[in-house]
């Protein structure tokens, strides 16, 4: 429903970029998008009195290619930002998005740039982990928990089928069946290289394959903090 492909990819970097509109979405130019190894610089005015936070890099999403080629492929030689058409101070997205969604038949909702983001967010930390996410969309863990990761209704249904929610989970998961199937000896080929202490906080046996690891045992170590200072 968005008349024209600028308002596409407007929609869309917020929507699947992660990014800030319109701030980060009018600065973005085509130096920034890097075709050959599939990555957008995006350049960051809300953080760059932080040092080394004025941009970020986020991968180039199967979602924005499609846009980005089609709007590169109608920009005039020369021209240097992403977005030309809606860069005037009376370029109200805000209403303009508003009357689209009206358009589709949906009811806006609350924050509708913010929320783009959020949701994109929240899409991300299904799949990656959330420090890697959090150094795309541009915020801290903190803020994220807080103000951006969503409690969705896929979220119960996933509960109520006993599916993990997350990469993180599926993976532990994964751990502790190996670790089950090793205690009730239905996998002989698999052996533990380190015992869990007192002072493990909970964390469960690890176990690999000797043949790769050729009976070595970890040496002990705490565990890393989440926060450098």
């Amino acid at each position: 429903h968005c008349p024209d492909v600028q308002l596409k990819l407007i929609v869309a970097l917020a929507r699947f970029g992660g990014l800030r509109c319109p701030s980060e979405v009018l600065l973005l130019t085509w130096a920034d998008v890097n075709w050959e190894h599939n990555r957008i610089r995006v350049p960051s005015p809300k953080t760059e009195h932080i040092e080394g936070k004025d941009s970020r890099m986020i991968p180039l999403f199967p979602e924005l290619r499609p846009l980005l080629l089609e709007a590169f492929e109608q920009a005039e030689p020369g021209t240097q930002h992403v977005i030309t058409r809606y860069r005037q101070r009376n370029s109200n997205l805000r209403t303009q998005l508003q009357r689209i969604i009206q358009r589709a038949g949906l009811q806006p909702w609350p924050k509708l740039f913010q929320n783009l983001r959020s949701t994109r967010e929240t899409e991300l930390a299904e799949q990656f982990p959330i420090h890697v996410v959090c150094k795309w969309i541009g915020n801290s863990q903190p803020v994220a928990v807080e103000h951006y990761l969503q409690l969705t209704d896929e979220h119960f249904e996933r509960a109520v089928r006993g599916e993990p929610t997350t990469s993180a989970e599926a993976a532990q998961n994964a751990a502790q069946q190996s670790a089950e199937a090793t205690r009730n000896g239905t996998n002989q080929n698999i052996e533990p290289i380190a015992q869990p202490s007192e002072d493990s906080g909970g964390f469960e046996l690890v176990h690999a394959d000797s043949k790769f690891c050729d009976n070595k045992k970890i040496p002990p170590r705490g565990v890393e903090p989440l926060f450098s200072d």
